[in-house]
């Protein structure tokens, strides 16, 4: 589905890695002619199909441009991404042949795929189908780039007639149907998500929308091919009324959610994706304001028979049980302003903090900074609150092209790789943007605080000053 931690997305932001055992080798042989510098070139791929097993791996390529792609992986065939800067392109990969590509840029700058190789038919409309669902031509980071709903809808009317025609490509009549299907669940996928964001944008329920409740209607919970179109993960959220109050206890509401699944879902493989993607989305945006305890209790006994599932989240929870209010702070970071220059966290005690964590790349995030720039204006001067924001790009070029963009009013930081890392893991980050509250004794106040948006942020900050 995504670009490296590129939505929310619903999703979303971070990455869970599932450990696997591979048989197979799938090799992938390809030239980039780029006259521009390539920020990006990776390949990802799905282990389990599901957004949550998402792996990403960096490319790099010879002086002449070529590069080569060599694993192994748990099935003998698979559909994989080759992100190069922001296009994205897909390639059908399969044991003991080799696929071929080449990627050139245009006069405008603009990145072409071509195929050579085997499957090169499967890889042509694999990659059309990654053209027609790139869930950025849906959506616009910018406000003032986006279309309106109907236009969303009408632009994937057509994107999808379009990739249907090129299903007669496909001359195998079993991989023909299989690709129809994922073709239609992508779509009903897409479409969803343009109701999503309508909905938030306007405030209308989802189950307004008659077009929202005749898609849940026609999806099978229990199919396997509605796990890499993201429409299990869909249905699952139909089954209960959408949360309102993230600042409440949410533990029942997803401790329910697994008692849907046990009741509901037959199929071993889609019990086990659902099961994962309830886990990621408590820790990941309701956790701070949650009982833990009482949900990890209960997901322990429900995932007994996913070992590696309680193991991987095991030091989320104890990373959220150290940055409950009033915690000691579990890890004081260095911060780098835009010109290079570098001061801790901890310079910045004295006064009461809030901090935006973001990126670049993140809609969400970059959504709250008209209402962050808001708040920054209504404390200017105030030399007992500091609003900062701390990028956690990749990229610095792109944080700075932003920044140089937005001219923000507020002091603006980055994480270097190896402080994001020990940043995010030691205060249970999963997703953005996130915002923290810090005392000016340097102690936790919120560590998954209200966003600038919210309307009681002031009265917020205000009690705590």
């Amino acid at each position: 589905i995504m670009k490296k931690m590129k939505y929310s997305k619903l999703l979303v932001c971070s990455l869970l890695l599932l450990s696997h055992q591979g048989v197979n080798a799938q090799l992938l042989k390809g030239v980039l002619k780029a006259p521009q510098k390539v920020e990006t070139l990776q390949i990802a791929y799905s282990l389990n199909g599901d957004v949550l097993s998402n792996v990403y791996r960096d490319i790099t390529c010879e002086a002449d441009g070529s590069f080569t792609f060599d694993t192994q992986l748990p099935k003998p065939n698979y559909d994989v991404s080759i992100y190069v800067n922001n296009d994205i392109f897909g390639v059908h990969l399969e044991t003991g042949k080799t696929a071929q590509v080449k990627i050139e840029q245009d006069k405008e700058g603009k990145f072409q795929i071509s195929f050579g190789g085997d499957n090169q038919n499967l890889s042509k409309f694999y990659n059309a189908y990654s053209q027609a669902f790139d869930i950025m031509k849906y959506f616009s980071i910018d406000p003032k780039e986006s279309k309106t709903t109907d236009e969303y809808i009408s632009l994937l009317e057509k994107e999808y007639a379009d990739l249907k025609k090129q299903l007669k490509i496909i001359k195998n009549d079993k991989q023909r149907e299989y690709y129809a299907k994922l073709s239609d669940g992508m779509y009903k996928w897409t479409y969803i998500r343009i109701l999503m964001d309508d909905s938030e944008n306007t405030g209308k329920k989802l189950k307004e929308y008659p077009e929202y409740n005749k898609l849940i209607a026609s999806i099978d919970p229990n199919d396997t091919i509605n796990i890499p179109t993201n429409l299990t993960i869909a249905w699952l959220s139909s089954q209960q009324e959408p949360i309102t109050d993230y600042t409440a206890d949410q533990s029942d509401y997803y401790l329910e959610s697994l008692n849907i699944i046990g009741k509901q879902i037959t199929n071993p493989d889609i019990r086990f994706v659902l099961t994962n993607s309830v886990a990621y989305n408590f820790f990941s945006f309701v956790a701070q304001n949650s009982d833990v305890n009482k949900f990890w209790t209960g997901f322990k006994e429900f995932a007994k028979d996913y070992p590696q599932l309680i193991t991987s989240y095991e030091p989320q929870v104890t990373a959220l049980l150290k940055t409950k209010k009033g915690s000691e702070i579990p890890y004081i970071p260095t911060l780098t302003r835009p010109d290079g220059t570098t001061c801790s966290l901890s310079d910045l005690f004295g006064k009461l903090i809030y901090i935006d964590v973001w990126a670049t790349w993140c809609g969400p995030c970059c959504k709250e900074i008209p209402s962050l720039a808001k708040l920054a204006a209504h404390y200017q001067g105030n030399d007992k609150v500091c609003i900062i924001s701390v990028s956690v790009d990749q990229n610095p070029k792109a944080w700075l092209k932003k920044l140089d963009t937005d001219k923000p009013a507020w002091p603006q930081y980055i994480l270097s790789q190896e402080e994001q890392n020990k940043f995010m893991q030691k205060w249970a980050i999963n997703g953005i943007p996130r915002f923290i509250l810090i005392s000016k004794d340097g102690k936790i106040l919120n560590a998954d605080a209200l966003r600038p948006s919210d309307e009681k942020i002031i009265e917020t900050i205000d009690s705590n000053l």
